[in-house]
């Protein structure tokens, strides 16, 4: 389902693709909501309200405006619905899917449950929808999606050619995360209908999910076969161009999408959010302000005006923006990367402490994305708070586990807090693990240097040792590391006494760097030192 993927996470609420809708009352209507045309559908609908069985009309209408987040104006058409029929199961179903969006499960199942009475739970499509209902609320358990699936078995047990309860069905495993199922109910509406394009979108998805990009492209290519104005499958074409890396095709793809849609703020907003994840930020921004000029209150574009001013490095107009954003929101509403866009504008405008109190509400909403482990980390230790950013390493390795990365991370904040024998420590388990990853070697030298800072010792040398053989053949890419190694080990032989040695290394920072003057001073005091003295 789109609603996991990248750019809803900038869209200030998921649009879920409307099922195909059985039995409305004719195929113009279906046809418009699945090009998410919404206002053709509306107009549609609305012409069919004068008709004798009018229930579905008002049902699919009412649920149109329910889709485009209008629920009063979808409880409306339900009502009505009801006074013209006030045996209408399928607009039961429909308040119960408005008290389902609201929270109030208790009234949703109460509604649902006197349409099963009205339909004496045999019409497929009443069953249908109620299921349909639990698939698309956020806030379903895995009890809820299994009742789900049980009413969507009923529904094709009555209705074997329904591939539009298949195809709810294959949505509703995919939540159970049943991938399997779900392609198998996909793939039974491609049978009953092989141009059902849904069907054919549906199993794009799955594929895309499960990385399998190849079958995801011709799945969607497929349904833009079977219906060139297809809008959704030109949208997540395009997101799937993303994912593979192919931004130009991406963007092209999913600008055919934006003109086939219908033309509204949320369509627009979708194209923002595809451009600032393409990061065109001055095409997002110029995209954004046009909007607006003509709807100033749009959640999602006030949202990319703040973070496109920030990726800009405009950090005092990007404060402004958010803090416009900000008010106009619902509080309820904001989402992960708010906080953590909200947190970084603070840090560049010189408010750590609110800065830090930002990115941990986004981990608090997003706790399996590990940069934001690391960027709280590291704004505590630019806040010389190194306890605190210690704790913020150890914490993300509880809860994600154990990278490479955080031995990194976690070793340099405990270098910047002067514990150099727990930075030794850290960097360790890279060397042990990776025992050819020069950077690890480089890495516990400075920490060992740091323990030793007369250079008696020598704790660093074996690890500038193994640097230097590790990358040897690469000097150009590895030249300023070279030049500290090199430094460290000829000023330990100099201290020796070891002169050969100390020329060597001397020598071949100078090699790397002729301009060194550390270089040319060193070799010139051993060169002086080693100058046997005049008879008097």
């Amino acid at each position: 389902m789109t609603n996991n993927w990248k750019y809803i996470l900038l869209m200030a609420t998921a649009f879920p693709t409307a099922a195909a809708f059985a039995q409305t009352g004719g195929d113009a209507g279906r046809r418009a909501v699945d090009l998410e045309r919404y206002q053709e559908a509306k107009t549609y609908y609305k012409s069919q309200l004068g008709a004798k069985k009018a229930d579905n009309a008002y049902f699919a209408l009412g649920d149109v405006y329910l889709r485009t987040e209008k629920p009063d104006s979808a409880a409306i058409y339900f009502n009505q619905g009801l006074a013209k029929n006030s045996k209408s199961a399928i607009n039961m179903v429909g308040l119960g899917k408005i008290a389902l969006e609201k929270g109030n499960k208790a009234e949703a199942e109460n509604q649902f449950g006197k349409a099963l009475k009205a339909s004496k739970k045999k019409d497929p499509y009443v069953l249908a929808m109620i299921a349909e209902a639990y698939v698309e609320d956020e806030a379903s358990t895995e009890q809820d999606l299994n009742k789900a699936v049980g009413y969507l078995q009923e529904a094709v047990k009555r209705d074997k050619n329904n591939a539009m309860a298949y195809v709810v069905l294959g949505d509703a495993y995919l939540k159970l995360k049943n991938g399997g199922e779900a392609m198998t109910a996909y793939d039974r509406a491609t049978q009953i209908d092989a141009k059902y394009t849904k069907a054919h979108l549906r199993r794009g998805q799955l594929y895309t999910s499960s990385r399998n990009y190849n079958e995801a492209e011709e799945a969607y290519k497929k349904a833009i076969e079977l219906d060139p104005q297809y809008a959704p499958a030109y949208r997540d074409l395009g997101e799937l161009y993303y994912f593979a890396g192919q931004y130009d095709r991406a963007l092209s793809t999913f600008k055919q999408y934006v003109d086939m849609a219908e033309k509204t703020p949320e369509t627009r907003a979708k194209y923002a959010s595809f451009l600032f994840l393409t990061k065109d930020y001055k095409g997002t921004l110029a995209e954004v302000q046009e909007v607006l000029k003509t709807d100033p209150n749009n959640t999602t574009m006030n949202r990319l005006q703040a973070y496109s001013y920030l990726e800009l490095g405009q950090p005092e107009q990007a404060m402004q923006a958010m803090e416009t954003y900000l008010s106009k929101v619902d509080k309820n509403k904001l989402i992960s990367s708010d906080y953590e866009y909200y947190g970084r504008i603070l840090a560049k405008n010189g408010k750590t402490a609110q800065a830090i109190e930002n990115l941990n509400k986004a981990i608090e909403l997003q706790p399996d994305k590990p940069e934001l482990y690391y960027e709280l980390a590291n704004m505590y230790a630019s806040n010389k708070q190194f306890d605190k950013a210690i704790e913020v390493y150890s914490k993300k390795q509880e809860k994600l586990g154990v990278a490479n990365t955080d031995f990194y991370y976690l070793g340099n904040a405990y270098m910047m807090a002067g514990n150099y024998q727990k930075a030794d420590e850290t960097y360790s388990q890279i060397t042990t693990k990776n025992p050819t990853y020069a950077y690890g070697h480089l890495w516990r030298a400075r920490a060992q240097a740091n323990l030793d800072p007369e250079t008696t010792k020598g704790l660093a040398k074996p690890h500038y040792e193994e640097f230097i053989k590790l990358t040897g053949g690469e000097k150009d890419k590895y030249k300023k590391d070279l030049i500290e190694a090199n430094s460290y080990l000829g000023y330990f032989y100099y201290l020796k006494g070891d002169r050969e040695n100390a020329v060597k290394h001397w020598t071949e920072v100078k090699t790397l760097d002729p301009a060194n003057e550390q270089a040319n001073t060193a070799l010139a005091e051993i060169n002086k030192s080693a100058k046997p003295k005049k008879k008097k």
